[in-house]
């Protein structure tokens, strides 16, 4: 069966693929590559689109999302973080991700913004109304045992869908790269 290593991880920034190793301690290599009509229904439904992952999942559990961080890292040209994205009404945790922001692409302002780590990466984009495009580079299945302990998988749970994704300017600059990982179910 394909991983991910090919190719979706190869298209990913050096920095980006280090720090979901070595700082997020996910196994890249167990990530499984499948094409988005083959993910289920209701993955294919939240991952298979070309919008933000903020926007959608607010819009499907029908709530505000808040961010959790649980990691940073800065570099001279990326800003990374490991997240929960959580329901505002009920806490729920609605998706586990990894993000790599190109801190070049935004102004001092929405720089801070994003390093206060307060804010889902899209509701920014749509606070500070930065144009941008959505376009999956893959999408995978992961055994459930792979990944952090993320409240409130299900016991029996046998896998979780993600993709990895880029937001780039309309003119094609990437803004950011995100491993966004659904709740195995």
């Amino acid at each position: 069966m394909e991983t991910t290593e090919q190719p979706a991880v190869q298209a990913l920034p050096t920095a980006f693929v280090r720090f979901m190793r070595d700082s997020c301690r996910l196994p890249l290599d167990a990530f499984h590559a499948l094409p988005g009509a083959s993910l289920p229904a209701v993955a294919r439904r939240l991952l298979d689109h070309r919008r933000d992952m903020t926007s959608t999942l607010a819009d499907f559990h029908g709530s505000a999302l808040r961010v959790e961080v649980l990691n940073v890292a800065l570099t001279e040209e990326y800003y990374l973080r490991e997240v929960y994205l959580r329901t505002t009404g009920t806490d729920r945790v609605v998706e586990y991700g990894v993000l790599a922001v190109a801190l070049a692409e935004f102004t001092t302002t929405q720089r801070a913004e994003l390093t206060a780590g307060r804010t889902p990466l899209g509701a920014i984009l749509h606070q500070f109304e930065i144009p941008f495009v959505s376009t999956p580079l893959g999408f995978f299945t992961v055994p459930a045992s792979l990944l952090p302990s993320i409240p409130p998988f299900s016991p029996a749970a046998h896998q979780g869908c993600g993709r990895f994704n880029c937001l780039a300017k309309p003119s094609g600059e990437p803004l950011a790269w995100i491993l966004e990982i659904l709740p195995p179910s």
